[in-house]
């Protein structure tokens, strides 16, 4: 999953949505240098990429995908699942999906304390640019793809993936049903048993 699975999984605990946006911009051992229930949203959305990469829906929707593209798969497969939840996203949530996204926002960035400096930029310009919204489009999906392209050190064909989801999206969608159960039983089971007190 990519910002919005991660921010969706730990929703209704600031702490926690803000920690598993961070995972994406801290690496390494975890040192207690961030509160405790910062550094849990961290854990969590590090578990949460291992059991997504794990999963034999997204390893389906991988081999999908023409062989060049296959080494970035599993970043192909964050983004269109990502869109796959934005645009089915009364089927997993009762809340309206822009007043996730406004409160999402808030609830990140009511952190910036704990928040390095890249990762208070890049939510800043999400909430400017609308971007959690900007999953339900195509458009943006193909946007998104071509801006990862770019920060990627090595040569990728990430700017061309929109085909293989143009290519594949309704077993792409296929798979991601299969998927999500799963992942919200994971989400559920992982939060029991690394529960904390709860932020709001």
């Amino acid at each position: 999953m990519n910002h919005l699975g991660h921010l969706f999984l730990a929703r209704d605990d600031s702490a926690l949505m803000a920690g598993a946006f961070l995972g994406d911009f801290v690496k390494g051992r975890l040192t207690g240098e961030r509160p405790n229930a910062i550094e849990r949203g961290i854990q969590f959305h590090r578990a949460t990429d291992a059991y997504v990469d794990a999963h034999a829906a997204q390893h389906r929707s991988i081999n999908r995908f023409e062989p060049e593209f296959r080494r970035y798969g599993g970043i192909i497969c964050d983004v269109v699942y990502d869109h796959f939840l934005a645009n089915y996203w009364s089927e997993f949530s009762p809340q309206l999906f822009t007043q996730f996204c406004d409160n999402a926002y808030e609830q990140v960035l009511k952190q910036h304390v704990h928040l390095n400096p890249e990762a208070i930029k890049t939510m800043t310009r999400m909430r400017q640019y609308g971007s959690l919204e900007g999953y339900q489009s195509e458009t943006y999906i193909d946007r998104s793809l071509g801006h990862i392209a770019t920060r990627l050190s090595r040569t990728n064909p990430l700017d061309r993936a929109f085909s293989q989801y143009k290519n594949h999206a309704a077993d792409l969608e296929q798979d991601f049903f299969e998927f999500m159960p799963d992942l919200l039983r994971f989400a559920r089971t992982w939060r029991d048993a690394n529960a904390g007190p709860q932020t709001n």
